[in-house]
């Protein structure tokens, strides 16, 4: 009996060590190019920052690993409303503190989301880490967002790397 309880155990610790991961995918969508892979936790949380092109005030975006259904975009906090700002948000949470506007509880799922990167104050928070974006890809790329799982060191096939002669953040 103690040796198949030995072997569960080995084979649940394996699997947790060499089983699929979620990333966060950051691709080119036009040229359909990879441009690299965060390594995330499930239920981790990353958000995209950036100030609005029309209402020239910042705005950031919160996603949640979602276990086996990619992302869902959970929160979105802004200075003014405007263009862009969700109008169904029947069972979300509007607030306002220090003004800034904050809608959580939003649960959309999401694929994929988009971003047209053509300024350099973008920026990508995971956890500890933070990237400014225009580091990371020239300025007028479509970058494209989505969360996947596989092996835990596909991390080192697709490291997120700053661009030549770029210093990361």
């Amino acid at each position: 009996m103690k040796n198949w309880t030995r072997v569960g155990i080995l084979l649940i610790v394996g699997l947790a060590l060499l089983g699929p991961h979620p990333f966060l995918l950051m691709r080119d969508f036009h040229q359909q190019a990879m441009i690299g892979a965060v390594p995330l936790y499930w239920r981790d949380q990353f958000e995209v920052e950036w100030v609005h092109s029309v209402e020239r005030t910042p705005w950031r975006e919160t996603y949640t690993v979602d276990w086996l259904r990619g992302m869902e975009l959970t929160e979105t906090t802004f200075r003014a409303f405007g263009a862009g700002v969700p109008s169904e948000v029947s069972d979300a949470t509007v607030t306002v503190q220090d003004g800034w506007i904050k809608i959580t509880a939003l649960h959309q799922r999401r694929d994929s989301v988009l971003y047209l990167i053509t300024r350099d104050d973008y920026l990508l928070r995971v956890r500890h880490q933070q990237w400014k974006l225009s580091d990371v890809l020239p300025l007028g790329t479509s970058l494209e967002l989505s969360v996947k799982w596989f092996p835990w060191w596909y991390r080192y096939l697709y490291k997120l790397e700053t661009r030549k002669g770029v210093t990361g953040r």
